[in-house]
Order: C-alpha cells, then structure tokens, then sequence
C-alpha cells in the first residue's frame, strides 16, 4: 500500500505521528480556552453576585420562613408560572445562604491575616456588601489608601469570593 501513495512506511509514520501530536495541541488548547472561560465566567458572576448583594440579601430574606414549604424540584422555564417563579426565588435563598456562609469565613480569614487582607474584605464590604455603600473616593479617605489600591483590593477580594463560591473551578487549573 506504501508504494500506491508514493511514501514509504517510514513517511507514513511520521505523518502519522505528526498529525496526531497536532490534533493533541489543538484538543489541549481547545480545553486551556475553555477552562480560561469558565474562569472568567465565574469571575463575572462573583461581580455581578456583589454588586447586587444587598438586593439579593433582601430579597431572600423575604421568602427565608417560606423556603421550607417547598421541595427541590427542577426549574422549567417552558413551565414558568407564580409557582414556578416563586420557586426561583427560593433557590435564590439557597444560594445567599451559601454565598453569607462564604462571606463569613472570608471575614474569619482576613481577620486573621496580613493588613492588605483586612483591608480587602473592608473594601469588598462597604463597596458591596452594606446598605450605604462607600464610593471609592469615601472609601479612600476611610482606609489612607490611593484609589489604585481600592480597585486593585476589589479585584483581588472579588477574586478570592470566586473561588470561596465555585471553588477549584474559579481558580482556573490549566
């Protein structure tokens, strides 16, 4: 068959193995993307998740004494009624509860820390997680801080809730 193409069975080996040691970078590449994605989408949604904590907070606590009374079924969009609805916000107390516990031990945490850490969770609550939030400019003269450093510890704490919240996934393992 060799002499039909032309090549010997050595070239074929090694268009083989070429082609294969290809398709290999080109799958494991593909993966690196997806994994950077999913990264950035759980970076995406720790942001959005903060910047609407306190509505969220109030919310959930809204139907926190109703949430006993219902069971853990699937959410259907094709099926979206009162019922359905009011069983969406439900879930959403199931995840506050989730995302205050994280919260939580993210406080612990800085409490026992380095200064720069107290002071990324100081930013991240009076940026995010209180009723009257501070500006950046506010927050600057509380801490003695240039605004670099507020915006640099907001990245940073809004890092550290993403992987509190999606865990190995939000570190981004490549």
């Amino acid at each position: 068959m060799a002499k039909a193409t032309g090549l010997t069975k050595h070239q074929i080996e090694i268009i083989t193995k070429t082609a294969s040691e290809v398709a290999t970078k080109h799958v494991d590449q593909k993966e690196k993307r997806k994994k950077i994605e999913q990264r950035e989408r759980n970076l995406q949604n720790t942001n959005l998740l903060l910047k609407n904590y306190t509505k969220l907070r109030d919310m959930a606590e809204e139907y926190q004494s109703e949430l006993s009374g219902y069971d853990e079924s699937v959410l259907d969009l094709e099926t979206l009624t009162l019922e359905t609805l009011e069983k969406y916000h439900f879930k959403t107390v199931k995840i506050m509860r989730h995302v205050d516990a994280m919260l939580r031990a993210y406080e612990l945490g800085a409490a026992k820390g380095l200064p720069e850490e107290k002071r990324r969770f100081e930013v991240l609550k009076y940026r995010y997680l209180v009723d009257n939030k501070l500006t950046v400019k506010q927050l600057c003269e509380r801490l003695g801080v240039e605004q670099a450093t507020v915006y640099r510890d907001s990245r940073e704490a809004i890092n550290d809730m993403s992987v509190m919240l999606f865990g190995v996934a939000a570190i981004g393992f490549v």
